[in-house]
């Protein structure tokens, strides 16, 4: 007789089937136990070869009945080290005489190339049902290269998923028809390809790994072993010649196997699983018997987390609970948390048969996908554990209502539109037999387990028993953002919905407040987050757990919960049924979970208050300084929509409502602020650092001010066609994913690549206009150059005025970074940002100043690091000068050709153009536009001693136009500046004892273009058409001051002997 097993189905039978291989056993001939594909190391495995190990060392009997045949492509040393150490064990090795392919195979490496760009150059040269296969590291990968690769061939090449989670019938199907496969290991051996021609190996697979200090088990992404990649290899040539491509840069002999799944997961499920077997025993017992071990730290936590469950006995005994044995009467249900569930809904709520069908059909479902193909009459509010149980028993409904023969799974799915999943129903429905028969044998809970409620709030109560450490909380609920999740204990885990889930809501609606989850899906692919999976709505009420939080305040907040008694009033109500604790700038509170949330809840709303503050010229009146701000904030009061963004920012990040609200007459903009108030004083020093900008501001900007893009001129467009070509990378929505793809991941691939899809992110995806350096040096420039050869060293940080340590470029880097102005119509979401970029696997990090963010990108790239800077819309308004004519470009969605010009510098008496400044760029010289301070000295020592830039001509002093409703404006000149310095000297010249109490320059443009046109009148009467154009001195007291900012001054006051000038 031949018996086909799992690995999971053999260990089952070693641990609790004692007659399995009893030693009264009586043959004639040895029984022999072939066990295949051991690289694969699972824990299973591992379990079955100790087990096995285990019986032949203290059951000796047996080793004259009983052959082991373990059997692999390739063999880690430690499996044959394991059995060559059994006393009386006659050990073995064949090697199969390695004949090889029956069909020549060819090696081709090409590292870091495209996976899809081969995939094409293969599918042009490929015969008639030649077959290509490729591995890649991840199923959303396997389903992006799918839809990529028949984007870009505009659907003529059809390429199939190959994924776990398929029925085996889908497999085969895509096998037979298809000629195009992207997989992850399943194809490794599980899958038989008839035509099979090519293999593509990525080298990469995704893994999860399971940290004992955290709890979490994360999916992470590590290089295939060897041994992983001789499968992959000896897929081919086995029905004809085979090319394998391998696209990674390692050396796979540098990593012989893989590290084994029990060294490495949550072994909790494992230990209670052999303490309850016939062994009594757990891994500190059979770790002697495993080919590799895990760490004493990962069992001693293991046998602690089962003791925090109350299924062990504390220290020294080792025995189960009474709880844990009554636990372990029940069948298994693959984890100890829904075993817990299925147990409470058994002996306290009555609905047994609920629990049995639900844990039925998620022991098959290895992901949420099915809730894309459920119709929506089953779809439930309550979430995706009742829709779930809504499927069940629509379908079990019917089954138990007629005869065997007359069921026809396949009619009632059509019938009920389910027949997309009619293959999870059919493993449901043969689960839950299984389950139903081996209930029916238990004689304390047959009865029990014939009970359904089919109410929500007693099934969910069920499955706080197992799952109570999965709760999460909306954000929203305790002032934070409002789309995430933090789970409700000590750890404060931040987490998302998966997608999939039924629970899930519009953006314009607010989330679910408190869920329970079975799954938390941690993976270094989704940043910081985790994707909670199978969950469901409940009421704090429902909970009955204790727990302990911690709320963190500063000083101010702690003095406001002491105020009037408010903490001593909290604590009254509150501390008979909690212990509830004010210290240390900390409240902490333990207790049941549901007054713990109310307690909290209570608490942060306690916080809230309400603050009003104004924005204040604190400038002494009467100097230019105080008239310039106070002209400035008449003009933010007529557009105050600059702060919606800010606003938005604030509610969906913190709950804080923001007003601005603002009185022409009184001249006054008040601000409201209504939130806890840590997030008060935050959102406060915002707004001063808006008035802080504001003030070195001489003409806050209209959100539409600047130069329009436009096509530069025919004459210099012929000859720059590149810089089109590069400027459509970053402002063309249409660019297609395949594009992207190719610019981040593909051969070509470069730093500057990789900046041009994250500056298109920005602007196409979420309306940013990119400006500054990047447009000079790279998209009009094409300059590129780096400090050495080490990327890991072009990126430093430097300590802000607020102790904040800030990343940025070294200076010799080029492009250095990418500089944006968010929107202002619409809330820039940093987080959906983020998740962006993580698309096309790209990994950030961000820091928040108050008036902008600034997010190091690529730090561990290989094509290197750069920085960006994401300024918020109302400070960016407040940049209203330039420094360097070459500076002053920026680029806008669709605008696929054209280049703008931040501030308007055509007009006279500046004149310089468009085509001028790309001119300039490309014969690396600059024009300053603005008076030389210590920071723009420093940036023309930048420019010319390190980038090798020439500086060409006088430097200017570009101020724009006051507002239509001023005809003059003052701008202080910088004491630093060096025509401050420079008219210093000249005055003491006069006489030593001037003080000087301010430099302004003026702003007139009247008057500006009054001197112009007699400046050409005046020219016209001179030699050589010179108007000898002199700077003068001119002084006087009162009101002549204010008569030269309106009108100029008369030069016949002017005399070349006089005192001024």
């Amino acid at each position: 007789k031949i018996l086909y097993l799992t690995a999971g189905l053999l260990k089952e039978c070693l641990l609790y089937d004692e007659n399995f291989l009893s030693i009264n056993i009586s043959v004639q001939k040895s029984i022999v136990l072939f066990i295949d594909e051991i690289h694969e190391r699972s824990i299973n495995i591992d379990l079955c070869l100790a087990l096995i190990a285990r019986m032949l060392t203290f059951k000796k009997e047996l080793i004259s009945k009983i052959k082991v045949i373990i059997s692999s492509t390739t063999l880690d040393t430690s499996v044959e080290r394991l059995f060559s150490s059994i006393p009386h064990i006659k050990l073995y090795h064949f090697n199969i005489p390695t004949i090889g392919p029956i069909y020549a195979l060819a090696k081709f490496y090409r590292p870091n190339e495209n996976v899809l760009d081969i995939v094409q150059e293969l599918y042009k040269k490929r015969q008639r049902h030649d077959q290509i296969l490729c591995f890649v590291n991840s199923v959303s990968e396997v389903n992006q290269c799918c839809r990529l690769l028949t984007e870009i061939s505009g659907g003529t090449i059809l390429a199939y998923p190959l994924i776990q989670s398929q029925q085996a019938s889908t497999q085969k199907s895509f096998i037979e028809h298809g000629s195009v496969f992207f997989s992850t290991t399943v194809a490794e051996t599980s899958l038989t390809f008839p035509s099979l021609k090519y293999v593509i190996d990525m080298g990469m697979i995704n893994i999860p790994v399971y940290d004992y200090q955290s709890k979490k088990t994360t999916l992470k992404e590590v290089r295939a072993a060897e041994s992983t990649i001789k499968q992959r290899l000896g897929r081919l040539g086995r029905t004809k010649s085979g090319e394998y491509y391998a696209l990674y840069d390692f050396d796979p002999k540098d990593k012989p196997f893989p590290i084994p799944q029990i060294c490495q997961s949550d072994l909790v499920n494992i230990e209670y699983s052999l303490r309850k077997s016939h062994l009594q025993n757990g891994l500190n017992d059979l770790k002697q018997f495993l080919p590799d071990k895990p760490t004493q730290e990962l069992i001693d936590s293991t046998i602690q987390e089962l003791r925090l469950l109350n299924v062990l006995e504390s220290e020294p005994s080792n025995e189960l609970t009474v709880y844990g044995k009554i636990l372990a009467m029940l069948p298994d249900f693959d984890s100890i948390q829904m075993s817990k569930c299925v147990l409470a809904a058994l002996e306290k709520y009555g609905c047994g048969d609920d629990l049995i069908r639900l844990a039925s059909i998620l022991s098959v479902l290895e992901t949420t996908t099915i809730f894309q193909k459920l119709p929506q009459y089953l779809k439930s509010p309550d979430g995706d554990f009742m829709t779930l149980l809504n499927v069940m028993d629509e379908v079990l409904l019917i089954k138990q209502s007629v005869s065997v023969k007359q069921f026809d799974l396949d009619r009632i799915c059509q019938a009920k539109g389910l027949t997309n999943i009619k293959y999870i129903i059919e493993e449901a429905l043969r689960r839950y037999a299984n389950l139903e028969k081996l209930f029916s044998h238990s004689s304390e809970f047959r009865e029990k387990a014939r009970l359904a409620s089919g109410q929500w709030e007693l099934i969910a109560k069920s499955l706080l028993a197992g799952y109570y450490e999965n709760i999460f909380v909306s954000m929203k609920e305790l002032h934070d953002r409002i789309h995430q999740f933090v789970r409700y204990n000590d750890k404060n885990d931040i987490a998302v919905l998966d997608l999939q889930s039924t629970l899930i809501r519009p953006k314009s609606q607010s989330p679910v407040s408190l869920i329970i989850a079975r799954e938390v899906c941690y993976s270094s692919a989704n940043r910081s987050k985790a994707i909670l999976s199978f969950v469901g709505e409940i009421k704090p009420e429902w909970m009955n757990h204790t727990i302990e939080r911690q709320i963190y305040l500063d000083h101010d907040e702690e003095n406001r919960l002491n105020a009037n008694n408010r903490y001593l009033n909290d604590e009254a109500k509150f501390s008979n049924k909690l212990n509830m604790l004010l210290s240390n700038h900390m409240v902490s509170l333990k207790g049941p979970a549901d007054v713990v949330l109310n307690a909290e809840l209570h608490l942060r709303q306690e916080l809230i208050s309400e603050y009003t503050f104004n924005l204040e010229n604190k400038n002494p009146p009467n100097t230019a300084s105080y008239i310039n701000l106070s002209r400035n904030f008449e003009s933010v009061m007529k557009m105050t929509r600059i702060f919606h963004p800010l606003i938005w920012r604030w509610k969906n990040q913190k709950q804080v409502e923001i007003t601005v609200d603002s009185d022409t007459a009184t001249k006054t903009c008040k601000i409201t602020v209504n939130g806890i108030y840590s997030d008060i004083k935050k959102v406060k020093d915002e707004f001063n650092s808006f008035v802080g900008w504001l003030q070195n501001c001489a003409v806050i900007r209209h959100p539409n001010a600047g130069v329009p893009p436009r096509n530069l001129r025919p004459q210099m467009r012929r000859n720059c066609r590149d810089i089109e070509k590069r400027i459509s990378c970053i402002t063309d929505s249409k660019r297609t994913s395949i594009d992207l793809y190719n610019s981040v991941k593909g051969p070509k691939a470069t730093r500057e690549t990789r900046m041009e899809v994250v500056a298109w992110i920005a602007v196409c995806k979420f309306d940013c206009r990119l400006e500054g350096g990047f447009v000079r040096d790279w998209v009009v420039g094409n300059y590129r150059a780096r400090s050495n050869d080490n990327p890991s060293s072009w990126l430093q940080y430097y300590v802000n005025k607020n102790g904040q340590q800030l990343p940025s470029m070294v200076k010799e880097v080029v492009p250095a970074d990418l500089d944006c102005h968010l929107p202002t119509h619409v809330y820039f979401d940093i987080d959906k940002f983020q998740d962006e970029l993580l698309k096309f696997d790209i990994k950030c990090k961000v820091f928040r100043e108050d008036w902008r963010y600034v997010i190091s990108i690529d730090e561990d790239a290989r094509t290197g690091p750069f920085v960006m800077d994401l300024i918020e819309p109302h400070i960016a308004l407040t940049h209203d000068r330039i420094d360097f004519d070459v500076n002053n470009l920026f680029l806008e969605k669709d605008y696929t050709n054209d280049l703008g010009m931040r501030v308007d510098i055509q007009r006279k008496p500046y004149f310089i153009e468009l085509e001028m400044i790309v001119d300039h760029i490309k014969n690396k010289c600059f024009q300053v536009l603005r008076p030389v301070d210590w920071v723009v000295k420093e940036r023309i020592d930048q420019m010319i001693n390190i980038r090798s830039w020439v500086q060409i001509g006088e430097a200017l002093s570009v101020i724009p136009d006051p507002h239509p409703y001023n005809h003059v404006l003052l701008v202080p000149l910088p004491s630093s500046a060096n025509l401050y310095q420079h008219l210093i000297s000249l005055m003491g010249i006069i006489s030593n004892a001037l003080q000087i109490i301010s430099i302004e320059e003026i702003k007139n443009p009247s008057l500006e273009d009054t001197y112009e046109a007699m400046k050409i009148v005046i020219a016209k009467q001179c030699a050589a058409y010179n108007p000898n154009e002199q700077l003068l001195f001119h002084g006087t007291h009162g009101a002549g001051i204010e008569g030269i900012t309106e009108y100029g001054f008369d030069d016949r006051y002017y005399n070349p002997n006089g005192a001024w000038g």
